[in-house]
C-alpha cells in the first residue's frame, strides 16, 4: 500500500471516528498519561534533548588541545654567488628536514616537544678547493613548564571547564522549555476536561427539556395547559440542542488538537478522565517558597552563569601574572662529511633556561577582570529580581487557589438552591399556580449554576498546573492527575 493510500485510509478512519456519538467513546485518558505520550512522541522533546548533546560535542572539541601533534618542516635552498674570495662558495645547496611531535598537558600546563633534525649542505668553491659536503643528524626533547601564568594548567583547561557550564546550562534551559511546553498542553487538556463537563451538563439539560416537552404535550392533549406552554417547551428543547451541538463541536476540535500534539490517533476514541471537582492539598506559603527555591530551574540557570563567570575570573586573574616558563632541553647530535658518519649521535647537548614576558600596565587583562566581576554582580542582582518575581507569582497563585476553594463551596450551595427552586416552580406549575416559563427559567438558572461551578473548578486546576510548573514539579511528575 503506497503512502497516498495510507494517508487516505487514515483520513477515512478519523472521519468515521468523528462521526461516532460521544457516548460511544468509553475509554478515558488522564492528564498524566497524556503528558507522557506527548513526551514520548512529540519531536519538540527530541529537539530539546539535542541541545545538550550539541554543547557536549562543543566541549569535547577542546580535548583536542591535549592531542599529540605531528609536525614536519622540510626545505631546500639553492644559492649562487659571485666568487669574490676563495672562501666564499660559488654555489651551495641546502636541504633541511625537521620532524617531530608535541603535546600539552593540562595537569600542569606543560608542553613537550620531541624533534628530529637532518641537514645537508653542499658547497662548491673555486680552485684550489672544489667542494664541501656536510651531513648532520640530531634528536632533541624540549620540556616547558609554566611557573606563574598558567601554573597548574589553569588557563589550559579554561575553555573546556568554561564550556562544561554551557552543557549544564543547556540541560537546565531545555528542561525548562519542555516543562513550559507540557504546561501549555496540560492547560489545553484541562480545557477539554471543562468542555467535557459542559457537555454532560448540556446533555442533562436536553434530557430534562425533552421530558418536559413530552409531559407538556400530554397535558395539552388533556387540555390542562395552553398551546403556548407546548411552544415554550419546544423552544427549550431547541435551545438545549443548539447548545449541546456547539459544545460537541468544541469538544471534538480540542480532541483533534490534543491527538495531533501527542501523536496518538487512538485519542479519537477516548474521552478525558479527570476529577474536575477534587481539591488539592495546598502547601503552606513557607513550604511552597522553599520548594520553589530548591527546584526553580530559572534560578539554577542564573547560578550556573554566576559560577561560570567565577571560573572565568579565576582564569583572568591568572593572566595578570607574568609569563615565566622553565625550559629544559636535551639531545644528541652528530655531523660528518659522509651520511653514514652523521648517524653516530655522539654529541650530547643540554639546555636549561627561562622565558619571561610581562606587559607593562596590564590594561587589557585588568579590564577583562573588572568586566567579569561586574557581570557577576549583574547576574546576582538579576537572580534577586527573578526570585522576587517568582515569589510574587507564587503568592498570587496560592491566594487565588485558596479563594477559589471558597467560591467553589458557594457554587455548590448555589446549585443546591437552584435545584430546590426548580422543584418548587415545578410543583407550582403542576398545581396550576405558575406558568411553564418559570420552570424553564429555573432549570436554565440551575444549569448556569452548574456551569459556573465547572468553570471555577477548571480555573482552579489550571492554577494548580501553573503552580506545579512554577515550582518545577510538572516535568518530573507528569504522571500527576
Amino acid at each position: 500500500m503506497n503512502t497516498k493510500c495510507v494517508t487516505r485510509f487514515t483520513t477515512m478512519i478519523i472521519f468515521a471516528l468523528n462521526c461516532l456519538p460521544l457516548s460511544a467513546l468509553a475509554e478515558g485518558i488522564g492528564l498524566g498519561d497524556y503528558l507522557q505520550q506527548v513526551q514520548a512522541n512529540h519531536p519538540f522533546f527530541t529537539q530539546q534533548a539535542l541541545n545538550r548533546e550539541i554543547e557536549q560535542e562543543q566541549q569535547r572539541r577542546y580535548l583536542g588541545d591535549e592531542d599529540w601533534v605531528l609536525k614536519a618542516r622540510p626545505s631546500y635552498q639553492h644559492e649562487e654567488r659571485s666568487a669574490g674570495s676563495a672562501l666564499v662558495a660559488e654555489e651551495q645547496d641546502g636541504l633541511v628536514l625537521n620532524a617531530g611531535m608535541e603535546r600539552s598537558f593540562w595537569s600542569n600546563g606543560s608542553r613537550i616537544s620531541i624533534d628530529y633534525d637532518y641537514s645537508h649542505l653542499d658547497q662548491r668553491f673555486a680552485a684550489p678547493v672544489n667542494s664541501f659536503d656536510e651531513h648532520g643528524n640530531g634528536v632533541s626533547i624540549t620540556y616547558t613548564v609554566p611557573l606563574l601564568q598558567n601554573k597548574g594548567g589553569e588557563l589550559s583547561r579554561l575553555d573546556y571547564e568554561f564550556q562544561a557550564y554551557n552543557v549544564d546550562l543547556s540541560a537546565v534551559n531545555s528542561a525548562e522549555s519542555q516543562e513550559q511546553f507540557l504546561e501549555q498542553l496540560g492547560l489545553l487538556f484541562l480545557d477539554w476536561v471543562f468542555v467535557n463537563e459542559q457537555r454532560y451538563i448540556a446533555e442533562n439539560r436536553l434530557s430534562l427539556a425533552n421530558k418536559e416537552l413530552t409531559r407538556t404535550k400530554k397535558k395539552r392533549r388533556s387540555r390542562l395547559v395552553a398551546e403556548v406552554d407546548v411552544l415554550g417547551a419546544r423552544d427549550a428543547v431547541i435551545n438545549a440542542r443548539q447548545n449541546l451541538s456547539a459544545i460537541e463541536s468544541q469538544w471534538r476540535a480540542l480532541q483533534a488538537e490534543l491527538a495531533t500534539q501527542s501523536g496518538n490517533p487512538g485519542l479519537y476514541k477516548m474521552r478525558p478522565r479527570y476529577e474536575l471537582y477534587a481539591l488539592k492539598k495546598m502547601p503552606g506559603i513557607e513550604q511552597a517558597l522553599s520548594d520553589m527555591a530548591q527546584n526553580s530551574r530559572q534560578l539554577q540557570a542564573i547560578d550556573l552563569q554566576v559560577a561560570q563567570l567565577e571560573r572565568l575570573q579565576s582564569g583572568l586573574n591568572n593572566q595578570l601574572n607574568p609569563e615565566l616558563d622553565l625550559v629544559l632541553g636535551g639531545g644528541l647530535k652528530s655531523e660528518s662529511d659522509h651520511l653514514s658518519g652523521s648517524t653516530r649521535f655522539d654529541q650530547p647537548q643540554y639546555m636549561i633556561g627561562v622565558n619571561f614576558r610581562y606587559p607593562l600596565g596590564q590594561r587589557s587583562a585588568k579590564a577583562d577582570v573588572s568586566k567579569a566581576r561586574l557581570q557577576q554582580q549583574q547576574f546576582k542582582a538579576a537572580r534577586n529580581s527573578l526570585n522576587w518575581q517568582l515569589e510574587a507569582q507564587l503568592r498570587n497563585l496560592l491566594v487565588q487557589l485558596n479563594e477559589l476553594e471558597i467560591v467553589m463551596a458557594l457554587n455548590q450551595e448555589q446549585i443546591e438552591v437552584a435545584r430546590m427552586r426548580t422543584a418548587g416552580e415545578l410543583n407550582r406549575h403542576n398545581q396550576g399556580r405558575s406558568e411553564l416559563s418559570f420552570v424553564i427559567q429555573s432549570r436554565d438558572n440551575e444549569q448556569n449554576a452548574q456551569l459556573a461551578y465547572a468553570a471555577n473548578a477548571a480555573k482552579y486546576h489550571k492554577l494548580w498546573l501553573r503552580y506545579m510548573a512554577l515550582t518545577d514539579t510538572l516535568l518530573p511528575n507528569s504522571e500527576q492527575e
